[in-house]
């Protein structure tokens, strides 16, 4: 097989279309908070999704030692908040990174960000530089109204190829 162009497999993977989420785990006092795009819906019964996490994050770390996490959906105009997640996790009080959170059976829940589910984990995939997760959704909520979600086309910024 041919060797690929770097330069033209960027570009036609970056046409893949992917949403804007903050992972958000923890485990006894320690906690993480990523910014993640690799999300997809993988099956209805039972509710699946399949992530994919840098295996060099402290998020991929506490996911899979504790195989719980909750996955925040942005709503549109929230790229500012999701910037806010490219950093390390900083927790303070009831904020991590700057903004409120609560704590939902164990995990932290954004509330500034609409929507959100939390996950338990069914299996991992090696991948490469990432961690491949299927996990079952086992709880939703809603923090407030929106229309639409935060795609990662809208904010300017890529990530993949």
């Amino acid at each position: 097989m041919a060797a690929m162009d770097p330069k033209l497999r960027k570009e036609v993977l970056r046409k893949l279309h992917y949403g804007v989420y903050v992972l958000t785990a923890k485990k006894d006092e320690d906690y993480a908070g990523a910014l993640v795009t690799w999300v997809s819906q993988a099956s209805f019964e039972p509710p699946l999704v399949m992530l994919a996490l840098r295996k060099d994050s402290k998020v991929y770390e506490l996911v899979r030692e504790t195989g719980r996490a909750a996955v925040h959906i942005l709503a549109e105009g929230q790229k500012d908040l999701a910037a806010d997640f490219f950093k390390a996790t900083r927790v303070e009080g009831n904020t991590m990174n700057g903004h409120p959170f609560r704590l939902e059976e164990g995990l932290p829940i954004l509330e500034e960000i609409p929507w959100y589910f939390r996950i338990e984990a069914r299996e991992w995939a090696a991948g490469g530089d990432h961690g491949v997760l299927v996990a079952e959704v086992v709880a939703v909520g809603k923090n407030r109204e929106a229309e639409a979600s935060l795609c990662l086309r809208d904010t300017g910024w890529s990530y993949g190829g």
